[in-house]
């Protein structure tokens, strides 16, 4: 054996190690003397004998000393050795010889699939071969009811068993008359008559003629005189089905296997999106520590949520209208009916309840198609609903005619869709689509330009801001004489603006609070004060009250504010009114207050978190409904509130208080914010009710349009100040007034 052979048929590389190769050979001696145990086939047993034999050769090769071939034995006598093969006795029926033929072929496909090396496949393939040659001489041995081996040169008893050996012997020759006195000329007697010899393959043709003729007589007369007989006859003969069943038997088995899948598939998608929605919820909870991780992981939940909504609903929609249908059961019944009559020898009855078994599965695979093709469109327009909800609530869009229109549309389809009517439901959802993504393109452009007027706000902003630092540069050196001058005046007993501004402030934590309306507590919400969310607000600090007159009248003696307006309900210079806030001034005389005394006008955000707190109370007090208990305000035009039909002295409510102790953060004056209602109007906005507001105004999420040059009666103010640092005396400034 070639040193190359003998590694491979080991299973080893060339040039392994002693060790490897008894470990190999052992491994495979072990392997083979299982199989040789476990085959019943005679011809595999053989082999596998032969392939051990090799085994043992390819050993001696590989460890480079003398080996020995294997002993090949005597071929078997071929008339014995097919059904010892096949593992039958000679002369079994046609059903035994088929059924060992199939368990062998069997097991040979399984030896050959778990075979370990090259040499022991090629093994398994030459006894395939061998039953397959056995098989053939088998099963024509049985239709021919002899041995096609034998002949009758080979068979001697078989030919003499018709013949009678006496026919053959000649017989002997009389003696010839003795010659008396006369010369007889004797003729040559004939040689005798020679027999002719039967031959028994000629008569058996002629009787095999004789019965076929006979057998297609009493077929054409059947079917002459009793076709239904005829017909019932051919089941027993052995005629292949028309090709047309064929297909058709086929090809309804196929459909009837991949609605199955279809099946499976879609229930196999519904358990795999719940699978991923509760793998998503626990990531959810594992990375709520980490705000990045935590939007990303939101935004990827509520995808996998409504995919499961999707292919729960095609779930329910295909088992109601599809799979549970009476079209499937139809089909499966006709297909069950076919067999039979094909079984009855009715192949044409058989090819009509297959064809329309066919009919009825492809109609099923169409629905399945709709609906799928439903259930997309009905994805894509509730996507493009729900992107549309989100832009409007974040911008404060209003409903357009093309989402009204759209989700119309959307209810229509919905109803063909729970009725089964996949086709004509899709249409509709087409054009829903279509309406809410032309109302998306309309809202995202709106936004677009709101941003750009935004932007430009902001730059007109802060070209003021500019302006408005070089004017406090220019005010610096008359702050500084105004501060000579602290400890010689004063105003109806109040102590030096600054000292006073230092003593109103009140801190502010810095964190997140409740801004807007509330639905859940207010009711229903004005537009104006929509979407209410949750805000992010740095430390600051913010007046404890509003700006009293004596306070503003210190501005206007150092000749940096304007005087505020004058009327019979505006405080400025109305006798007694010193401690009450200081009404009829506009934005820029409040501001230029503020910017006087080092503060600023406090954002509405500022503000308003200033009068709730972070708890989301409508009042600042609370959630009662507000009353002359808790705010200077007008109780249906009467003068009881406000004392004398005007303002009251700051901090005249103890009970209204703010959760960080502000006074008057519900009525008595509305107060300016640098804030703009809206972008591009120049409107700023004005926070808390008034004097002569009634309760629904006090709610501390209200806010007012008012054009920055108003001058009115209601309208004062109060100042904030940037962010802190530390405050380490931010319980005595809440203490005091």
């Amino acid at each position: 054996m070639e040193m190359e052979r003998a590694f491979e048929t080991l299973g080893v590389a060339p040039g392994a190690s002693t060790e490897d190769i008894e470990a190999a050979y052992r491994r495979l001696c072990d392997d083979f003397d299982g199989r040789i145990g476990r085959v019943t086939s005679l011809a595999l047993r053989e082999r596998y004998a032969a392939a051990r034999a090799e085994l043992e050769a390819a050993r001696a090769a590989a460890l480079a000393t003398a080996g020995r071939e294997p002993v090949e034995p005597p071929p078997d006598d071929p008339r014995t050795r097919s059904w010892a093969v096949l593992g039958l006795a000679k002369g079994a029926s046609a059903l035994e010889v088929a059924s060992a033929y199939v368990s062998l072929c069997e097991e040979l496909d399984r030896e050959l699939e778990s075979a370990p090396t090259e040499a022991l496949r090629r093994r398994c393939l030459e006894a395939r071969a061998e039953i397959d040659a056995a098989y053939q001489h088998c099963a024509a041995a049985e239709l021919a009811g002899a041995d096609p081996v034998r002949s009758p040169s080979q068979d001697p008893v078989g030919y003499q068993t018709q013949m009678d050996e006496t026919a053959f012997e000649v017989p002997k020759p009389e003696p010839a008359p003795r010659s008396v006195a006369i010369e007889v000329i004797e003729e040559p007697e004939p040689p005798p008559r020679r027999r002719r010899r039967r031959r028994p393959l000629r008569a058996m043709a002629a009787l095999t003629v004789l019965l076929v003729a006979g057998v297609s007589g009493v077929a054409g007369y059947g079917w002459w005189s009793d076709a239904d007989w005829f017909h019932g006859l051919k089941r027993y003969l052995p005629l292949p089905p028309p090709e047309e069943l064929v297909e058709a038997r086929g090809a309804t088995e196929y459909l009837r296997q991949r609605i199955a899948e279809e099946r499976r598939d879609i229930q196999q998608r519904v358990e795999q999106a719940d699978e991923r929605v509760a793998g998503l919820e626990a990531e959810g909870q594992a990375a709520a520590a980490l705000p990045e991780a935590s939007e990303q992981t939101r935004i990827a939940l509520e995808e996998a949520r409504a995919r499961a909504r999707r292919d729960r609903h095609l779930a329910e929609l295909t088992e109601r209208h599809i799979f549970a249908s009476g079209g499937l059961a139809e089909a499966y019944g006709h297909m069950e009916l076919g067999s039979e009559l094909v079984e009855d020898g009715q192949p044409e009855r058989g090819l009509q309840a297959f064809s329309e078994a066919r009919r009825h599965l492809e109609a099923t695979f169409r629905q399945l198609d709709e609906a799928e093709t439903a259930l997309g469109a009905r994805s894509e327009a509730l996507s493009a609903r729900d992107a549309w909800v989100a832009l409007a609530a974040s911008a404060g869009l209003e409903a357009q005619d093309e989402i009204l229109e759209g989700g119309t549309r959307l209810q229509e389809a919905d109803l063909l869709l729970e009725e089964g009517q996949f086709a004509e439901a899709t249409p509709g959802l087409r054009k829903a689509s279509q309406h809410f993504r032309s109302a998306l393109e309309r809202g995202r452009r709106a936004v677009a330009e709101r941003r750009e007027e935004l932007e430009e706000v902001q730059r007109l902003a802060e070209a003021e801001a500019a302006q408005r630092a070089e004017e406090r540069s220019r005010r610096e050196a008359e702050r500084l004489a105004v501060a000579r001058l602290r400890s010689d005046q004063s105003t109806e007993g109040e102590g030096a603006p600054g000292d006073r501004a230092a003593v109103k402030l009140v801190t502010i934590p810095a964190g997140s609070f409740f801004y807007g309306c509330n639905g859940l507590i207010d009711g229903e919400c004005p537009r104006t004060e929509l979407p209410g969310r949750r805000v992010n607000v740095d430390a600051y600090k913010i007046d404890r009250t509003e700006v009293r007159v004596s306070e503003y009248g210190w501005c206007v003696g150092a000749g940096v504010c304007t005087p505020p307006g004058t009327g019979a309900r505006c405080n400025w210079k109305q006798p007694g009114r010193g401690d009450h806030p200081v009404n009829c001034v506009d934005w820029e005389q409040a501001a230029t207050y503020c910017d006087w005394v080092g503060k600023r006008l406090p954002t509405e955000e500022e503000w308003e978190k200033a009068a709730r707190g972070t708890d989301g109370r409508i009042y600042p007090w609370g959630n009662e409904l507000a009353s002359c208990d808790v705010a200077v305000m007008s109780a249906s035009h009467s003068q009881a509130c406000a004392g004398a039909g005007s303002t009251a002295p700051v901090g005249s409510r103890d009970g209204g208080r703010s959760p960080y102790g502000l006074f008057d953060m519900a009525g008595n004056v509305l107060e300016w914010t640098v804030s703009l209602h809206e972008s591009g109007t120049g409107m700023r906005v004005l926070r808390g009710g008034s004097w002569q507001h009634e309760a629904g105004t006090m709610r501390s999420s209200h806010r007012q349009a008012a054009p920055p040059s108003l001058i009115h009666e209601s309208v004062g103010f109060r100042c904030a100040q940037g962010a802190v640092v530390a405050e380490n005396d931010s319980s005595r400034a809440l203490e005091s007034r």
